[in-house]
Formats: C-alpha cells, sequence, structure tokens
C-alpha cells in the first residue's frame, strides 16, 4: 500500500511507503504524525545528497551536457539512494520505504539549479526590504546574447527549469521560486561607472580595455554591440543613387551649431554609460518634421539591442503600472511624444533622472522601492504640459533643438538601412568610449530653448521676462505687480485662469531674486525717490489704482500714484535706475 505526502511541499518529494506491521509486533509500525518531520528531513537528505554527488561525478563535462541528460543523471542517482536506503532499512527492519521517482519535481530542481547556475537575489535599492529583492539568473554562455549579465524575468527561470522538469505546472513553479530565493545570496548591482558591458566583455573607461565577463559583476542589460578596437568610420555609396554617407558627416548635417553636435555625440555615449550620475535629460525638440531626430534615436536603439532600453512617454511616468520596464532597462529612448503631452505629476520622472528612488507598482507582484541607473532622451514637437514649474524640475532638463529639416530630401534607407549596419553601430560606440567627459555640455541653443520652455509652463515668468527691464519704478510693490499681471494676463491669454495672489507673489518674488537684479526685503520699504517718476506701464496698461487721479491722463505725472502710501511690500531694485524727482504736483 502505497501513500504520497504533499506534493506541494518541497520538503516531501519522495513518496513513502509504509510497509504492513508485524502481527508478532506488539507496536503498530505505520508512520505515525509526530515521525513526519522526521521522515522529511530524510528525504530531503537522500534526494540533496545524490544530486550533489552525480553533479560532482559529472565533474567539468556537466557544462557540455544537455539538460535532458543531466535531469536523467539525476534521476537515476536518486533511485540508486533510494534503493540503498531501502536496503538498508530492510536490514534494519524499519517500517519506512521510499518510492522511486520516474521523474524530478520542482524541490529537485531547485537542488539542481543552485548547483548548475549562478542565482542571485538582487536588491533593487539600499536599505530596501528583502520582499523586493529581485530573482536573477546569470547567463555564462558567450553564444547567447544575454551572455555576461543577470536576468530578473521570471519566463527566463521558467526556461531553464522546464528544461530539466518540461511539465513543471505553474502552482510548482511558484513553489521554486520560493525555494530558489530562500537559498540565493543577496547582492547590489554593480555601480561601478567606469566598467561598461557591452556584447562581447567589459569595457573599462578608464583604461579603455575591454575586460572579460564575470559572475561577480551584476549587470541587468548592455549593449548589444561589440567593443571593436579597430573600428573606424565606414562610408557608405548608395547602389542605387550613388550617393555616399558616413555617420561622422551625417551626425555633423544635424546642426550647423558644432556644439549641438558634441552635445549629441555625448548624449549617445551616456545611453550605454548608465552608472554615471547625468543629472539631466534630453529632450529632443522641433515643431516641424524630418529633421533627423527619429533617425538618430533609431541609431541609439540600435547600439543598445531591444532589451537595454524602455519607452516611457512623458505622460505614462504618473500612470499605475507603467515603470516595470525600468528594472530590465538601461535607457529611456521615445521617439514620439503627443503634441502638447500633459505632465501631471512629475516626482518619478525627476527621481528617475538622479536615481533616486522610486516606487514602482508591478500587476500582481510586490510593490518595489527602485533605483533607475540610466539616460533619458525624450523627442517632442512641441512643448508638453506640467504642473511642476521648479527650478528642480528645469535644472534636469537639457533641451536640444533640431532647426533643420530633410523635407523633400528624405533618404529612409539611412535610417532603415544604415543605422543598423555592425561597421557602423561598432564605430559609433567606439568613437563615444574614446571621448572623455563625465558631464554634458550645455550649449546656448540649448539654454535658449529651455527659457522659451520656462515661458511656455509659466506665464508669471513671461510676464516677468517681458516686462522686466521696462519697469522706471525701483520698488514695485506687490500689490501693483499682481494688479498689472491680471491686466497682462487679460490681454495675452484671455481665455486661461489667472493665477492667484498668493501663489504669484510667491512666483514672481523667486523668479526676480534668482534674476540677481532685484531683492525681496522682510520689511516693507518707504517709496522715498523710488517711485517718484512716471511708470509709464501704469497708462499702457490702464493700472488706474495706480495712477495720479488729480491729473488729467495726458499729464507727465500721471504715471505717479497720489497719494502714496507710507511703505510698500515689494521688490526693490539693487542698483536704483529711476532718477530722484520732486513730487507730483496734486492740481493740473
Amino acid at each position: 500500500m502505497s501513500d504520497t505526502t504533499d506534493n506541494n511541499d518541497p520538503a516531501t518529494s519522495l513518496t513513502v511507503d509504509k510497509v504492513a506491521p508485524d502481527t508478532s509486533s506488539s507496536s503498530s509500525t505505520a508512520v505515525q504524525p509526530k515521525k513526519k518531520f522526521t521522515i522529511i528531513k530524510q528525504v530531503n537528505m537522500i534526494a540533496r545528497t545524490a544530486i550533489d554527488d552525480c553533479i560532482n561525478r559529472l565533474g567539468p563535462d556537466v557544462v557540455t551536457m544537455s539538460s535532458e541528460d543531466i535531469a536523467d543523471r539525476v534521476v537515476n542517482s536518486i533511485n540508486v539512494a533510494i534503493a540503498k536506503e531501502n536496503a538498508r532499512a530492510q536490514d534494519a527492519k524499519a517500517a519506512v520505504r521510499y518510492t522511486p521517482i520516474f521523474k524530478l519535481d520542482f524541490s529537485h530542481v531547485a537542488v539542481l539549479m543552485r548547483r548548475l547556475h549562478v542565482i542571485i537575489n538582487i536588491a533593487p535599492s539600499h536599505n530596501s526590504d528583502p520582499d523586493s529583492d529581485m530573482l536573477a539568473i546569470y547567463d555564462p554562455n558567450p553564444a547567447s546574447e544575454h551572455y555576461g549579465i543577470y536576468r530578473t524575468s521570471e519566463a527566463e527561470i521558467r526556461r531553464v527549469a522546464r528544461e530539466y522538469c518540461p511539465d513543471l505546472t505553474s502552482a510548482q513553479f511558484r513553489e521554486l521560486l520560493m525555494a530558489l530565493s530562500d537559498a540565493a545570496p543577496r547582492k547590489v548591482r554593480h555601480k561601478q561607472r567606469d566598467l561598461i558591458p557591452v556584447k562581447n566583455g567589459i569595457f573599462n573607461y578608464s583604461t579603455k580595455q575591454l575586460e572579460p565577463f564575470s559572475q561577480e559583476f551584476v549587470f541587468l542589460a548592455k549593449s548589444a554591440v561589440n567593443y571593436n578596437p579597430a573600428a573606424t568610420n565606414p562610408v557608405i555609396v548608395h547602389p542605387q543613387d550613388g550617393s555616399v554617407w558616413d555617420v561622422e558627416s551625417w551626425m555633423n548635417d544635424l546642426s550647423d551649431d558644432e556644439e549641438v553636435v558634441n552635445l549629441l555625440w555625448e548624449i549617445i555615449g551616456a545611453i550605454v554609460r548608465p552608472y554615471v550620475s547625468w543629472n539631466k535629460s534630453a529632450w529632443f525638440y522641433s515643431e516641424a518634421g524630418n529633421n533627423g531626430k527619429g533617425t538618430l534615436v533609431e541609431l541609439m536603439r540600435n547600439i543598445l539591442g531591444a532589451e537595454a532600453y524602455t519607452s516611457i512617454q512623458l505622460s505614462d511616468f504618473s500612470k499605475e503600472f507603467h515603470l516595470e520596464s525600468l528594472t530590465r532597462a538601461q535607457a529611456i529612448l521615445v521617439d514620439e511624444n503627443d503634441v502638447g503631452a500633459f505632465l501631471e505629476k512629475s516626482a518619478n520622472l525627476k527621481a528617475i533622472v538622479t536615481n533616486d528612488v522610486i516606487s514602482i507598482n508591478r500587476k500582481h507582484k510586490t510593490m518595489l522601492s527602485y533605483q533607475f541607473y540610466g539616460f533619458m532622451v525624450q523627442c517632442i514637437n512641441g512643448f508638453p504640459k506640467v504642473k511642476d514649474q521648479s527650478e528642480s524640475f528645469f535644472r534636469r532638463q537639457l533641451f536640444v533643438p533640431f532647426e533643420k529639416s530633410f523635407t523633400g530630401a528624405e533618404r529612409k534607407y539611412i535610417k532603415d538601412d544604415y543605422m543598423s549596419r555592425t561597421d557602423v553601430l561598432e564605430y559609433v560606440l567606439h568613437r563615444v568610449l574614446h571621448m572623455d567627459y563625465d558631464n554634458l555640455s550645455t550649449p546656448a541653443a540649448a539654454l535658449a530653448v529651455l527659457d522659451e520652455y520656462k515661458e511656455f509652463v509659466d506665464p508669471v515668468r513671461a510676464f516677468w521676462n517681458e516686462f522686466n527691464d521696462q519697469f522706471v519704478w525701483d520698488l514695485l510693490p506687490l500689490q501693483f505687480l499682481y494688479e498689472f499681471y491680471r491686466k497682462w494676463f487679460d490681454r495675452d491669454s484671455p481665455s486661461g485662469s489667472v493665477l492667484g495672489k498668493r501663489s504669484f507673489i510667491q512666483k514672481i518674488t523667486t523668479i526676480a531674486v534668482d534674476s540677481g537684479e532685484w531683492e525681496y526685503p522682510l520689511t516693507a520699504q518707504r517709496p522715498g525717490g523710488d517711485m517718484a517718476v512716471p511708470e509709464p506701464l501704469v497708462i499702457d496698461y490702464d493700472l488706474t489704482e495706480w495712477q495720479n487721479a488729480l491729473v488729467d491722463k495726458r499729464h507727465p505725472n500721471k504715471g505717479i500714484p497720489l497719494p502714496l502710501k507710507a511703505n510698500y511690500r515689494g521688490l526693490l531694485r539693487k542698483q536704483p535706475a529711476a532718477p530722484a524727482a520732486s513730487p507730483a504736483p496734486t492740481t493740473p
């Protein structure tokens, strides 16, 4: 009579036969519940020892064997151990017998995988909860496209497991994952900024030498291109139209600004050097199409390979379940965003750019506290709208203008063919790896676009930038500024929603003080001569509360408020510009 133990218990993978009791004995030999734990430990020991003995006997040859052959050898080894144990039990007249197995189950596979594969728990961030760890398996096969990196995909772990047990069920696989995770060592990701994983090894940016892969370095992604120390700039002649093309000339054609071209090369280098803290993201900007930015992104995609980058549009950064792909990528590359895209929450985007911890919600899995290491490139055909108008957000943006248009001169084969050629990719990779820089340059053209963007998303900034140089008064009362802003906004954006006074004051004082020309005293200031001359803007925008009500609108002193208050809270110019003047007359 045979009794099979719980198949979901990794500790009871072998069946146990209960030998019929000897009627001459006064005590029952059936397996008692209190003895079950002891039997489980014995079962575990038999299988584990048998698997270890089998792998040890196979020695180095095990790496050349198929998984099916290894599984057959292990099954045979376990059955030999069972036969020996049963023979010993029979000699000792023990009641428990173990039944031979015909295939491996998940508990055997777990032991086998730990012996034959490098499996670790990767901590997603410093001081993260072990429950958030990612189980990963190292790929040691030089012929594999994933050679040298750790893979966190459950599909990959399932594939390996089913090589030893093809009919592994979903429930058994979950048990297998738990068994592997419980026994795997915990490691953090590699973060040495100068070690760069490429297709054929680890490029040392400091020594400019290629080093072999090692399981000691925890990489989750790598470039799909070999490092070729002899790579040169290939010149391609198109067989139909006879055009001559090379990537250096093509890059130079993207902009007439040498600083912009140099920045584009730096950005290509940034996507293959994920552990450098760039603290910026690239925003390829142009309102017109056919300017080359999409083709450049295609080049970057081909350098990384499909599994080393992800594409998260700006509008998706605040959406649930949209960030999990970051755990397997070293770059974010997006060649298209909706015109006028709205970024409701920028916290995740800002944290990703500066390698801060973010929370990643995964469907049917534990939430991760994760640090993303990599570079982001977003292509935009118009300025995106955003609630966050802080300097901390603007500091993370590096706008790259694409001002040329190749409409009518398109050569689609550049993107479809040239950008995926091995010799082109190897040259580009070699070029950026031999550039020496750790910070991205900021061309004047990039700063100009950033200033334009700041005004686009922030009407208060646009207001200040328009009138900063026009103000005549050296003291600008806050109430005057707000009333002026409302009048200006009604003219400029009649369908818009004007900012409240408190928010306006907070913004305008910050912007003005940051300009370096104005200060915001903590106490109210006596106007004195700082408001003693006419302010033309008072007349231009019909700010009646700030005019001299006692004189005609054509009077030169109409732009001086009368009577003035004793003091005002406001902005004070550091270097007075308004000349001293006599008080305005009280009569025409």
